[in-house]
């Protein structure tokens, strides 16, 4: 036989020690190898280390969550329109309505007090946005002509208040201008004015009533509005003979609420139960101020309007006894401010009184320069006048030659200001009649920050137009006549502080008295522009009221409304 190879797997896979030798081996293994744990003992303390290093990564995608900002859904927009400012609309007072008890008649008809006029004048003006006279030019234009190659021009329509066409004829050439005139209204109207293609036009409307004599001897020129929801009027009197009424009206078809609040010189008025006035949709409501706080020279009233927006506006009449004080129709004054300027302000013999009133919660100054042709006048300026909170406060600007003036207010706090300017005519017969007096507030006027316009009254521009710069400016004026044509530009220099007035005969058009003004500064935010009315009472006195211009709001850019989840 072979030899065997030891090393050959069979041969060692065959092999087996003796009996003695393998149990002396398992001995030695037993005491080689350590003690066998159990399987709990082996693989307890492995599973939570596993269990926590399986946890990791899940917190940490759970710490991803939580401080990662949430993304913010798509929106989607289910709509998207352009629209247009449409055309505009312009409330008119109406006459003086002077209230029952005021109008007294007695067998004897010379002692039977006599009504003001029933009726008013309308004059309106409205412009295309892009028409030249509101760059101070006077010139037909391509972009004012449609596709037709037709000149395009604003629309007026004057109604009542029900709603009842009083005219739709608009006068208009070729400068994209447009007026109207209605020579007597009896009531409350509404004006409605836009471009030719339906658009918000650049537009004024005002109205006038003139009484030549009898007890409510007066002029009133009024600018009609839009409604509003919150009103300050200031220049009122409640002193004995005088009479003031604040008139709410609501045009709207729903019900609104205005808190009332009178001031004097003694501070806010005890309005016991009077403040809060329910004015229906459609309806007007009347506060009688003198019944509210009487006997006072100087108030002014403050009204705030929760729902519908309500046009307002202040009637007062004055008399000294028997002797007529002038009338008139006053319309919202423009929110307080820490300046106020007040151009074209009369002297005629008589010196004019400045009005303040403080609508803060705290007191405060005012300084007040007063300034004509040739700049300040530092004999007239005053300083550090102390005004309370929620007070009026008057006192006159004496030293003043006769002649036109722009009065300007710095506070520096907030605050209302208007000048009062009288005019007295010749004297009445009787011994018991004095010279009779007509007044008008003049109201603060804006920057003028582009074209300001102005219609004038219906039966013509008869007075001047006072123009006032706080940095030196140009400015073009430029009539506008009945028919919507146009005469030459006047052009103003005007110095820093100064004041210039341009004479109503200066600004006729081939004759004519203009029925409407466009004022052009040549540095905007500059100027400042106010008129003042003359009218003869036909016995040899003056009639007097005024307006501020007002800045044109040129704008047509439409703007968009999207509907979007």
């Amino acid at each position: 036989m072979a030899d065997h190879d030891p090393q050959h797997p069979r041969d060692v896979q065959r092999s087996r020690p003796p009996r003695d030798s393998r149990a002396s081996s398992e001995s030695h293994a037993q005491e080689q190898e350590p003690p066998r744990l159990s399987r709990r003992e082996r693989h307890g303390p492995v599973r939570p280390v596993l269990a926590l290093a399986s946890l990791l990564p899940l917190a940490a995608a759970i710490g991803i969550i939580v401080t990662s900002p949430t993304p913010e859904p798509p929106q989607v927009t289910r709509m998207e329109s352009q629209s247009q400012p449409g055309a505009s609309a312009q409330w008119c007072p109406g006459p003086l309505d002077v209230p029952d008890q005021l109008l007294v008649e007695t067998a004897d008809q010379d002692l039977s007090v006599t009504p003001p006029s029933s009726t008013v004048g309308l004059s309106s003006v409205a412009l295309e946005q892009d028409s030249s006279v509101l760059f101070g030019r006077v010139s037909g234009s391509e972009t004012l002509q449609d596709e037709n190659g037709k000149v395009r021009a604003p629309s007026l329509a004057t109604e009542t208040a029900d709603g009842s066409a009083l005219s739709t004829d608009t006068a208009s050439a070729d400068l994209g201008v447009g007026t109207q005139i209605v020579p007597e209204v009896d009531g409350s109207s509404v004006v409605r004015a836009a471009t030719s293609e339906g658009g918000r036009a650049v537009t004024d409307s005002v109205q006038s009533t003139a009484t030549t004599s009898g007890d409510y001897r007066s002029l009133a020129l009024t600018r009609c509005g839009a409604p509003m929801t919150d009103a300050t009027f200031l220049g009122i009197s409640t002193a004995t003979g005088d009479s003031s009424t604040l008139v709410l009206r609501n045009p709207t078809e729903r019900p609104a609420t205005a808190s009332v609040q009178v001031w004097t010189e003694d501070g806010p008025a005890a309005m016991e139960g009077r403040s809060q006035i329910v004015v229906a949709p459609g309806a007007e409501e009347q506060v009688l101020l003198e019944s509210v706080a009487g006997g006072h020279d100087a108030v002014g009233v403050r009204a705030s309007v929760l729902g519908a927006p309500l046009s307002m506006h202040v009637q007062t009449t004055e008399r000294d006894g028997l002797t007529p004080g002038g009338a008139e129709i006053l319309t919202p004054l423009s929110g307080a401010a820490v300046e106020q300027t007040m151009p074209g302000v009369d002297v005629a013999g008589t010196a004019p009184q400045l009005v303040l009133a403080n609508p803060q919660g705290t007191d405060t100054t005012a300084s007040v320069e007063v300034s004509g042709p040739d700049g300040v006048l530092d004999a007239a300026s005053l300083e550090d006048v102390e005004i309370a909170a929620g007070a009026v406060v008057s006192l006159p600007l004496d030293g003043l030659q006769d002649g036109t003036y722009s009065v300007s207010v710095r506070s520096p706090e907030p605050v209302h200001a208007v000048t009062r300017s009288s005019a007295t005519g010749a004297d009445l017969p009787g011994d018991t009649l004095g010279a009779p007096v007509d007044f008008t507030v003049v109201a603060p006027a804006p920057a003028l920050v582009s074209a300001g316009v102005l219609a004038l009254p219906a039966e013509g521009g008869a007075g001047s137009l006072t123009l006032t710069a706080s940095e030196a400016s140009g400015a073009a004026i430029v009539p506008l006549a009945a028919d919507g044509s146009a005469g030459k530009p006047v052009e103003v220099d005007i110095a820093e502080g100064a004041s210039v007035t341009v004479a109503a005969d200066s600004l006729t058009i081939d004759g004519a008295s203009p029925s409407a003004l466009s004022v052009v500064p040549d540095v905007p935010g500059a100027v400042r522009a106010g008129w003042m009315q003359r009218e003869s009472d036909g016995a040899g006195g003056l009639l007097l009221s005024s307006l501020p211009v007002t800045t044109a709001q040129q704008t047509s850019d439409p703007f968009t409304i999207r509907v979007q989840d």
